[in-house]
């Protein structure tokens, strides 16, 4: 990517329209983790440092998610710990492919529908799921506050995603893919 200012503010259009994606990759990548937001936060800046490698016009999200896994794996060594939400190395290939594969699903018409989907909740499951990705709380932290067991917190959520997912597969199936 050149210097001139043309291309500059063409990736950072690239780097904050897929923030989403990349939220949802990372926190896909680390089931139950409190870090996401760490490591997305040093994914931006990996991304912003290599910007000068990046070429207008490739694939911005295959190249930021290759990153964005790399930075998922370092996380998993500096823990030195046994995970065991930690996933296999051949479902995250199948992952990154499926999510940056063009012939799939468009991410737009994936976040349409999930959008929509959020809309259709009850005002207490929208609470819960804001909590969860959009608070620097843990999940424990979160509990407390709604006087219940992490154990209850996570079954919530847990339905609460299923139905989501439920309800995007079926708009995308319904609309062709678009939302």
């Amino acid at each position: 990517m050149g210097s001139d200012l043309n291309a500059q503010n063409q990736f950072i259009g690239l780097l904050t329209g897929h923030q989403s994606a990349l939220r949802s990759f990372i926190g896909f990548l680390m089931p139950g983790s409190s870090d996401v937001e760490d490591v997305l936060q040093n994914t931006n800046l990996v991304l912003w440092e290599k910007k000068d490698s990046f070429e207008i016009g490739t694939n911005f999200q295959a190249w930021a998610f290759a990153i964005a896994r790399n930075l998922v794996k370092a996380h998993w060594k500096s823990e030195k710990r046994a995970n065991s939400h930690r996933l296999d190395e051949k479902v995250i290939d199948t992952i990154i492919e499926t999510w940056t594969n063009p012939e799939r699903t468009p991410a737009e018409g994936k976040h349409q529908a999930l959008e929509l989907c959020m809309q259709r909740l009850k005002p207490n499951e929208i609470k819960l799921i804001e909590a969860r990705y959009t608070a620097t709380l843990t999940l424990e932290d979160q509990a407390g506050d709604l006087n219940r067991s992490s154990a209850s917190v996570r079954v919530s959520l847990f339905r609460i995603r299923e139905k989501l997912r439920l309800c995007v597969e079926k708009r995308l199936t319904l609309k062709g893919g678009l939302a």
